[in-house]
């Protein structure tokens, strides 16, 4: 089993949304990551600072729908050599119609794998709650942000959320939210 590096990085929490879009700004151009934000409320603001990563559900589905197609056509040559059905004397492995089934399982793979895949990496059903950074009051009055960095980087990361106005400022590593 694959071992995944636990994540990293320096939690701000803030009080208000102009401190946090300062905040975000200033990570912004000091060219630090933000890896997420937590606030009580919808910020359509905070969405273009927040760098997501790539997801693999495209690629999922491709591979779903490839699958597909190349076993709706194998089902339906196999079915026709084994039954030899000769129909208006049309040929016995006759591609035209093979097609609708290949399209068929196309659709029907490609759509199973990308359900498939939507909730492996959504993580559900999820009995745990976000993440390390977490925590209960960014679900009522604060707002927070989790800057991704090395173990190096941390003070300058610390820092910046401090001149921004940060109310607290956290490891992330070390922080574990608090149990309900």
């Amino acid at each position: 089993m694959m071992r995944r590096t636990p994540p990293r990085g320096v939690l701000g929490v803030f009080e208000h949304t102009d401190q946090l879009l300062a905040a975000l700004r200033a990570t912004q151009k000091a060219r630090m990551t933000v890896r997420d934000v937590y606030s009580p409320v919808p910020l359509e603001q905070a969405r273009d600072f927040v760098t997501p990563g790539r997801s693999p559900v495209r690629f999922v589905t491709f591979v779903g729908a490839v699958t597909g197609l190349v076993s709706g056509l194998a089902l339906a040559f196999m079915t026709s050599d084994v039954w030899h059905l000769v129909v208006g004397g049309k040929p016995v492995n006759s591609i035209v119609p093979f097609l609708v089934v290949g399209f068929e399982l196309t659709i029907l793979f490609g759509a199973l794998a990308t359900l498939v895949a939507l909730l492996v990496l959504a993580r559900l059903p999820s009995v745990a709650f976000p993440g390390p950074a977490y925590r209960e009051q960014f679900s009522l009055d604060r707002f927070g942000v989790w800057i991704d960095c090395a173990a190096g980087d941390e003070r300058a990361a610390s820092d910046l959320l401090r001149q921004a106005g940060a109310s607290d400022v956290q490891r992330v590593a070390d922080a574990a939210p608090e149990a309900a």
